[in-house]
């Protein structure tokens, strides 16, 4: 992600309760969430069995943080992941990688980089004291707000990543993105285009 959340924290008179961070990696926004935002839970998701290692050694002991091993999307089961090589596998995704490869050259992915992981649904753990979601899945953004319908109703904020192209086979666009979320309030606000392939994107729940 390459949004900087104190940024926008005056502009939009945040009032945050807490953080679900989804695609985690090593937990780099921790400090810049309670810097921002004080100390708030957080919540965080990574698959990558020893990515999520590196991740409970960075959190272990933090206070009102909570990790899981876990991918999110819209069912339980166990999906196939691809694991990039070059990016400390910050570009791993549960979608094939499609015109990637074509933009990040040095980034290499192959069908014998891959593993196999669990996959849940954000509304299986009953979030309810946080909201702010951040989506950092590389493409699986979609799939996972679309297992978090429950828990969109206590959340105010969205982050997400987007792909202007098909950087990985199947992703949705930002439109897409756009016409999901809209039934559920959000509108989006912010997009931060990067290279012209990808982005960052910041969606504002409006009440009636």
């Amino acid at each position: 992600m390459i949004v900087g959340f104190n940024e926008y924290k005056h502009k939009y008179q945040f009032n945050v309760t807490g953080v679900i961070h989804v695609g985690a990696h090593v937990g780099q926004e921790y400090n810049e969430y309670i810097e921002t935002f004080g100390l708030i839970p957080t919540y965080w998701f990574e698959p990558i069995p020893h990515i999520y290692k590196e991740l409970s050694r960075n959190l272990d002991g933090k206070p009102n943080t909570f990790y899981y091993n876990v991918a999110l999307g819209e069912k339980i089961g166990v999906h196939k992941m691809y694991l990039d090589d070059g990016n400390g596998q910050q570009s791993s995704s549960l979608l094939k990688p499609k015109e990637h490869q074509n933009f990040y050259p040095h980034i290499k992915f192959s069908e014998e980089n891959t593993i196999n992981i669990t996959l849940n649904t954000l509304d299986f753990y009953g979030i309810d004291s946080c909201n702010v979601l951040v989506l950092d899945t590389q493409g699986y953004e979609l799939n996972a707000l679309k297992g978090s319908i429950n828990t969109l109703k206590n959340i105010d904020y969205i982050f997400t990543e987007f792909n202007v192209i098909e950087m990985y086979d199947g992703c949705p666009s930002i439109e897409q993105l756009d016409e999901f979320l809209q039934p559920f309030g959000f509108y989006r606000q912010e997009t931060w285009n990067v290279d012209g392939v990808w982005g960052d994107a910041f969606y504002l729940k409006k009440y009636d």
